[in-house]
């Protein structure tokens, strides 16, 4: 397979940096656009995107992961990145995506766990990807956001020491004032995966039949064990294995 390190300006001249994980084919290939998790970075937890990244390439499938501004390794601080930042990002690496020479643009795919599967939801149906997957879409994040930063502010700091990153509380006010993430997602036409494991303590069962509510049948799946994370060989595993059939059922 090949590994590009790649980067770019997003609309607010901020740079991004990713990785994009190609396989051992010539021209233009199936793509997807994965975004990581809230505090997260491209790698994912204990590099659970970067083994997801290979295991697509094994199969054909090339894949993309920045990190989103005030994330990782792109500029700016954790305390920077705001609710709105998040989808413009998500919008202008779609659209960079679907410039490179080696992605073919008419099966490009957008992908997202946790608050990644939030703003993949959010945004598809504005992007209009060939395919959607959500690994544990994070859209509890949203509710009560703002009652969350009003406890925070009312003991005198407008952050939170997020095990040491400085949480903006302007971020959950600027997502407040967005609808509800299950309205937000409507009006997408394209085939859905939602993915979560059985034990995930984060997002329930009932987070990802509310988001099969707006999709024209979409595809469920649930894996045994794993947490929010998915995190054990066996998991992962499976994770790797749905997510590379239903693109490949799609392509």
């Amino acid at each position: 397979m090949k590994i590009l390190q790649v980067q770019f300006e997003n609309r607010a001249g901020h740079t991004l940096r990713g990785i994009v994980t190609l396989p051992d084919t010539d021209g233009p290939v199936p793509f997807v656009v994965h975004l990581h998790c809230f505090a997260g970075s491209c790698g994912g937890y204990k590099s659970m995107y970067v083994h997801l990244s290979r295991a697509l390439a094994k199969q054909g499938i090339g894949s993309v992961r920045f990190d989103f501004y005030g994330n990782g390794e792109s500029d700016g601080e954790f305390e920077d990145m705001g609710f709105d930042g998040l989808l413009t990002d998500a919008a202008d690496i779609f659209a960079w995506a679907a410039k490179q020479p080696y992605v073919d643009s008419e099966k490009l795919f957008l992908s997202g766990q946790s608050m990644g599967g939030y703003i993949a939801a959010s945004s598809a149906p504005q992007l209009k990807p060939h395919g959607l997957v959500l690994l544990c879409p994070g859209a509890g994040m949203w509710f009560g956001c703002a009652q969350r930063a009003d406890g925070v502010v009312q003991t005198g700091h407008d952050y939170a020491d997020l095990e040491g990153l400085c949480y903006k509380m302007a971020f959950n006010y600027e997502m407040a004032k967005h609808p509800d993430p299950f309205t937000e997602a409507q009006n997408y036409g394209g085939p859905v995966l939602i993915l979560r494991a059985d034990d995930d303590r984060l997002v329930d069962e009932g987070t990802c039949a509310r988001y099969a509510e707006d999709y024209i049948d979409p595809e469920l799946h649930t894996v045994a064990g794993g947490g929010h994370n998915f995190a054990t060989m066996a998991a992962r595993a499976a994770v790797e294995e749905v997510v590379a059939a239903f693109i490949k059922k799609h392509i």
